[in-house]
């Protein structure tokens, strides 16, 4: 890789993370998820989740704690790739659309009201039909 461009990268990683610690509202003995959890990830890790934090913040709120429940069980045994992220933010999301997804079933009932004098008599048996070719 270009060094440049890794210098670039490195700085622009440097400024969201600084970014992220001046709007945190966590108490002060208590460290906000994304230091705790920045220690699990590799860089390139840590930056695709501070990208996806601009846009979907709720979503690498749920891979923060997903990866703190981890670490909490003893899971994590080396430092989180780039590649695991992204399969992580899959399945959070699949999630997300899996809860979001509503289905809308119609229970349509019978045209014609079904009583005791009509009971004898089915819908598709009217005789008053004149066009019932296929009868």
């Amino acid at each position: 890789m270009d060094p440049e461009l890794q210098a670039i990268r490195e700085a622009r990683l440097q400024e969201l993370k600084q970014h992220s610690g001046s709007s945190s509202n966590a108490p002060a003995d208590q460290k906000p998820a994304g230091e705790s959890v920045a220690a699990l990830l590799q860089p390139q890790a840590l930056e695709r989740l501070s990208r996806v934090s601009l846009v979907r913040p709720d979503r690498v709120r749920a891979v923060e704690a997903y990866l703190q429940q981890l670490a909490a069980r003893g899971q994590i045994s080396r430092k989180v790739t780039e590649e695991e992220i992204v399969e992580i933010l899959n399945g959070v999301a699949r999630d997300e659309n899996r809860k979001n997804n509503t289905k809308i079933i119609f229970d349509r009932r019978d045209q014609f009201p079904v009583d005791g004098a009509n009971a004898a008599k089915s819908v598709t048996d009217d005789d008053d039909d004149d066009d019932d070719f296929f009868d």
